[in-house]
């Protein structure tokens, strides 16, 4: 039953990612705008529904398993961040992939925190 559950979530948090870096993309034309804006949405996200569902809500595993791990695992984009990281190194934009890369890190870590912060305090 729990692969239901990833599956569900993970098609779902395909779909998710696809439309809104699609949007992104089109109403900001850059290239990795999209995929950042995703890690860090994504990154709010599981700060919030993990610190709700562990401190406030107690939900079911089953449900941690759809959101956490299959629709977020799916909607966020490490491997699509690496690569056009890599581009970006191919082409010489040395800092253009560092600001990627590092902003990627630092401001999903707020995101998660933030999230977290606000599930505390729900």
């Amino acid at each position: 039953m729990n692969v239901m559950y990833l599956a569900v979530g993970g098609a779902l948090g395909t779909l998710a990612r696809y439309y809104a870096t699609g949007w992104i993309s089109d109403a900001w034309p850059g290239r990795g705008l999209g995929v950042f804006v995703v890690n860090i949405t994504g990154a709010f996200i599981i700060g919030l529904f993990l610190t709700l569902s562990e401190d406030r809500f107690m939900w079911p595993p089953e449900l941690r398993l759809l959101v956490a791990v299959g629709f977020l695992g799916a909607y966020t984009t490490f491997s699509t961040l690496t690569w056009e990281t890599l581009q970006m190194l191919e082409l010489r934009d040395v800092a253009t992939a560092a600001m990627n890369l590092g902003g990627s890190v630092a401001a999903g870590m707020l995101a998660v925190w933030a999230g977290s912060v606000l599930g505390r305090a729900l």
